[in-house]
């Protein structure tokens, strides 16, 4: 996780320097006190547009993540490819996520994003039983727990070889839980797939209200045990803040416009 006092500065003074350095370097000395007052303004971010980034480029990434098992245990580590880290999810008939507690209101800091790529669709062929068919190479979790932790309420996102985009899946373990498909279908070898969701307006149009309880943890999980089969997924980039297009881009969210 990259320290989010280095990202302030650095979302606040690489802007500014590059502006700087063209004002000098092109306009007449006349024009640069109000040339730099407009950058000022303009070019200055709040400071919690972002409040929490993901970036997986250490070895030791993984340190403040836990584990929480189902059924057998999924390998979850810190892969590279061309010095770029990110996490590398492998199942073989086992159940098991990956969590990290962090603590806010999805009111305050409602987007979050994520890369994501999968490998490996477990095999869903012939099965029937709902509860076994609750595989998916790919989630993304975001999880309201309440102050006593006496309720819990879960957005799961989750990558499906079939169904289309934007489905409502119930959860056939509990009815707090609540899963959409934020993708569909196998993507091209190696290729990332970018993720912008709008949590606080999925919760509303999934539960049908606005959470009263905080997001406690978000969670990672690749999982083939109830088809016996497996799946292999990735994750990168995860960040939670207040814009949705921090990084590019707008934010999906249930009941809105498809990706092309």
């Amino acid at each position: 996780m990259v320290d989010q006092k280095w990202l302030r500065r650095t979302v606040i003074l690489f802007p500014l320097l590059f502006l700087l350095a063209q004002i000098f370097w092109h306009e007449p000395p006349f024009d640069q006190p109000k040339k730099i007052e407009k950058a000022i303004r303009t070019l200055i971010p709040p400071l919690e547009i972002i409040y929490r980034y993901f970036d997986f480029n250490e070895k030791s990434a993984l340190a403040r993540w836990e584990e929480k098992l189902f059924e057998g245990r999924v390998a979850y580590w810190i892969d590279f490819e061309d010095s770029r880290g990110f996490v590398h999810s492998r199942s073989d008939q086992s159940a098991s996520a990956i969590f990290y507690r962090v603590k806010f209101s999805a009111s305050d800091f409602p987007y979050v994003s994520w890369k994501w790529r999968v490998r490996k669709f477990p095999d869903k062929s012939g099965v029937e039983d709902a509860k076994k068919r609750d595989d998916f190479a790919a989630r993304f979790y975001v999880i309201f727990i309440s102050r006593f932790f006496t309720h819990f309420r879960c957005v799961e996102y989750v990558w499906d070889e079939t169904l289309p985009e934007e489905t409502v899946l119930k959860s056939p373990y509990t009815g707090q839980i609540k899963q959409i498909v934020a993708q569909s279908g196998p993507a091209k070898p190696g290729e990332w797939i970018t993720e912008k969701r709008n949590v606080f307006e999925d919760y509303k149009k999934l539960f049908a209200k606005p959470p009263k309880m905080k997001v406690a943890a978000i969670a990672l999980m690749t999982d083939a045990e109830g088809t016996g089969s497996e799946a292999e997924g990735f994750f990168d980039d995860i960040q939670i803040g207040k814009s949705a297009t921090n990084r590019g881009g707008s934010a999906k969210q249930f009941g809105g416009e498809k990706r092309p």
